[in-house]
């Protein structure tokens, strides 16, 4: 497992827990609030692919009169975040950036928040008995 995987694991079932969570943007059918885990990235340091740092976004949609409910979304998911152990990587949360942005793309006006997770991943050794 990558540590991009590892993170986008940990993440997915922690937006899971309380909103209709996917690894796509799903089509209009889907019903207000819920979670999109999208983009990843990693930079492995150089010449060693057991530590270095990942990024993951989450994008969170919801209508106009459900701020209140996303904004506690983003928090719990932030808090949440802090806690994460991995499983093959030991994950430490090293920041997050976060963006209301308006969306008109819907009949209805959206609020889209766009959660950008900093982490820092080692690799977890893996002791042999002798």
């Amino acid at each position: 497992m990558t540590p991009n995987h590892d993170l986008f694991r940990n993440l997915f079932a922690i937006a899971n827990e309380t909103l209709a969570t996917y690894d796509y943007l799903p089509d209009s059918s889907a019903s207000y609030p819920f979670a999109f885990i999208g983009e990843n990235s990693s930079e492995p340091t150089l010449n060693n692919e057991n530590f270095g740092t990942i990024r993951q976004t989450v994008h969170i949609y919801g209508t106009r009169v459900q701020r209140a409910e996303l904004d506690a979304h983003c928090q719990t998911l932030e808090r949440a975040s802090e806690r994460i152990k991995g499983f093959e990587y030991n994950l430490l949360k090293t920041g997050t950036d976060k963006q209301v942005l308006p969306d008109n793309t819907d009949v209805q006006p959206l609020i889209h928040i766009v959660l950008d997770f900093s982490f820092t991943y080692i690799k977890k050794e893996r002791w042999r008995r002798v």
